[in-house]
């Protein structure tokens, strides 16, 4: 169980940092976005959006065009992460380490989902005439996604034998080789 929990505190910890900073217009609004919430500076005063709001935004008509896709697509990103975390909990609980790899593919899948929100609002430069946005937060998520898939996260080698690493092969006196511990 151990081995498993050090991922699972990486991937709470995803949730907790900034992924994008943004700004909307001409410095009309100013923001930082975490996975769940976004804190908001404007003119008309600071604002707390959860993920729930924005979602309302959107089915509400609030929000259209490319700032409804690219919440939609942020919405998704989010829910993909919070799978991921139940994933690696189920995986930590169980100690089931090959539940690590498909909670890293959704942390991958999640992290690029916000790229890709912040593409849509913001074009391919990630600023336009509706703002602009640094993605401060997301390479970690991706990286972790991918540390979590490739980097034998909570994997042990089935049928190593791990007294064979402190055996060492020494010449005999006949010439062959011999294990020695």
């Amino acid at each position: 169980m151990k081995r498993l929990t050090l991922p699972l505190i990486c991937e709470i910890l995803l949730l907790c940092i900034p992924l994008n900073i943004y700004v909307i217009g001409d410095n009309l609004a100013q923001g930082v976005q975490w996975a769940l919430f976004r804190y908001q500076q404007s003119s008309m005063g600071n604002s707390l959006i959860l993920i729930h709001r924005d979602f309302q935004y959107v089915t509400g008509g609030i929000l259209k065009g490319a700032s409804a896709y690219s919440t939609m697509i942020w919405v998704a990103g989010a829910f993909l992460l919070v799978a991921a975390v139940l994933v690696l909990a189920v995986a930590v609980f169980r100690d089931q380490s090959g539940l690590v790899f498909p909670a890293g593919l959704l942390t991958v899948i999640g992290g690029l989902l916000f790229f890709a929100a912040m593409i849509v609002e913001y074009g391919p430069a990630l600023a336009n005439n509706h703002g602009s946005s640094v993605p401060v937060g997301v390479p970690v998520v991706v990286v972790t996604g991918l540390w979590l898939m490739y980097g034998k996260v909570g994997s042990t080698d089935e049928g190593a034998d791990p007294a064979a690493e402190s055996r060492a092969e020494v010449p005999g006196q006949d010439g062959e080789t011999r294990q020695e511990e």
